[in-house]
């Protein structure tokens, strides 16, 4: 079971082996801790200790999203099992390996915005959106092409600037998309619009799922090897989010916005946050979406199993040489 508990004036509290949840000072609700898996944290609240130490217990992890809907920590009870996996992962950003695994997901990233593009055009047939997809195409066979052998950081730069190229032309097909009352004009981290403020908050909720799996399977969300390490940045979660973003986020935020489910009247033009009341659709929606089926290689699954099968292959390429697949889903 996943907790997610939003707006103001919470807190989580112990009851025998009870994970309660008080609003000031009334109960409401009310789980056992063994059925719980994680709690996200979304708003102002606090959690007591005899409540972190029912967690520990029960390995329950602890997510905190801040209302820019940025990944502000995460909490899990120690764990020192998998040295040789960590590292081998500590490797990765020094080694051709890493560099391999970048390349095939930022080429699934890609095939994912171009497959989005076709999905959005289907019945518009926009000829300007084809011509972004083309470009897109072109980043593709670039990267493709791309010589892995020589100097691993200018190599990395490289990967990150084919990245923002194809990211660029996808971008500006969305915005044919898009209402123009929302007032979109290109992806920026520091929002000054809906539809941008709205996808960071919608990355951040995945990034907590994203977290979630690589921590399940012994890894460490710090150590990336695509995005570079910078102070408290899951880098790992950045780098495995990347094929993930078209098809859960973007599609689900774009549906949000054009069936005006959220509007412009849900920012806060003080701060471009997303007010609580639309940040809750907006997690139903992302959640909804992650855990929903799709069929995907003949088989029934979830966009959790692919999040969770993909840091699985991730470990099976540190201990066992296998190859890296990112995931790619067709329109």
């Amino acid at each position: 079971m996943k907790l997610v508990i939003d707006g103001y004036n919470k807190s989580v509290h112990k009851k025998d082996n009870q994970i309660v949840i008080h609003e000031k000072d009334e109960i409401i609700d009310s789980v056992k801790a063994s059925t719980v898996n994680d709690i996200t944290i979304i708003g102002k609240g606090y959690v007591t200790f005899d409540a972190l130490n029912l967690m520990a217990e029960n390995n329950i992890k602890l997510i905190a999203i801040n209302p820019r809907g940025q990944l502000t920590y995460t909490l899990e009870s120690p764990n020192w099992r998998n040295v040789k996996l960590k590292k081998e992962q500590y490797k990765l950003s020094e080694n051709r390996k890493g560099l391999e695994i970048s390349k095939k997901l930022i080429k699934s990233k890609m095939k994912n915005q171009k497959a989005t593009l076709i999905t959005l055009n289907k019945n518009k047939q926009l000829k300007r959106v084809f011509n972004h997809r083309l470009k897109i195409d072109e980043c593709i066979t670039q990267l493709e092409n791309l010589n892995l052998r020589g100097d691993n950081e200018n190599i990395r730069m490289k990967i990150m600037g084919l990245e923002g190229k194809a990211s660029n032309e996808y971008w500006h097909g969305v915005k044919y998309f898009v209402l123009k009352e929302i007032e979109f004009t290109a992806r920026t981290k520091k929002p000054t619009d809906l539809l941008n403020s709205m996808l960071n908050y919608g990355y951040a909720i995945l990034a907590s799922e994203i977290t979630k799996s690589i921590l399940a399977n012994g890894l460490d969300p710090y150590c990336g090897f695509l995005h570079f390490d910078m102070e408290g940045r899951t880098s790992l979660t950045f780098d495995l989010i990347e094929p993930f973003r078209q098809q859960i986020v973007d599609k689900t935020v774009l549906g949000l916005i054009n069936r005006k489910q959220v509007t412009m009247d849900d920012i806060d033009k003080r701060n471009n946050t997303i007010k609580l009341e639309a940040r809750k659709i907006i997690v139903e929606k992302i959640l909804a979406k992650i855990y929903s089926s799709i069929t995907y290689n003949d088989e029934t699954v979830s966009y959790f199993d692919l999040i969770q099968k993909q840091s699985e292959n991730l470990v099976q390429v540190l201990l066992d040489d296998e190859k890296f697949e990112g995931f790619y889903l067709r329109w």
